[in-house]
């Protein structure tokens, strides 16, 4: 595990370039992932409203948004969204969807096969366990990235469903 960290130091300065390209491509197309966004909350929503005509439900307390490591190592990169009530993980009709966001982890091959030839040129041999390693934290860039991505979604929502909001009143 040492090496990992070793390994993880020498593309430091890799990773940092990247993470400031990706995030004005993102800053510039983020809008992309907005009907797939929305489209995922309206899942969530109808199937929390179904499960609350069904039972006794709480009110909608947390939007969730969980990492799945696991879709690192299989090469789906998808993002669990979830409603909750005030029970978080522990509310048993939790409404989850899962959601592949190109956007923001499209190029992950690409910048891996750049990675490993970063690496190739100091090190002669390289571990597909360390190459694992170092795609996690490369992984971990782009979810901190989307996390920027995030607020900027959700104020459009906010902006969109104030100004539908504004015109319904008008028209009435």
């Amino acid at each position: 595990m040492m090496r990992c960290k070793e390994l993880e130091e020498y593309i430091q300065e890799y990773c940092s370039e990247r993470r400031k390209i990706k995030w004005e491509y993102l800053d510039k197309h983020y809008s992309m992932l907005f009907p797939a966004f929305v489209e995922n909350l309206d899942i969530l929503i109808k199937n929390w409203c179904g499960e609350q005509n069904d039972k006794e439900q709480d009110k909608i307390r947390y939007i969730i948004f969980q990492r799945l490591r696991t879709s690192g190592y299989t090469g789906t990169y998808e993002i669990s969204m979830g409603l909750s009530n005030s029970m978080l993980y522990l509310d048993e009709y939790m409404s989850c969807v899962y959601w592949k966001s190109n956007l923001i982890y499209e190029n992950i091959n690409s910048d891996m096969e750049n990675v490993r030839k970063k690496l190739e040129q100091k090190y002669i041999r390289i571990e597909e366990y360390e190459l694992l390693y170092l795609k996690q934290r490369i992984l971990l860039d782009d979810w901190k990235l989307f996390f920027k991505v995030l607020e900027r979604l959700s104020s459009k929502i906010a902006d969109d469903y104030w100004i539908l909001s504004a015109f319904q009143s008008e028209t009435k």
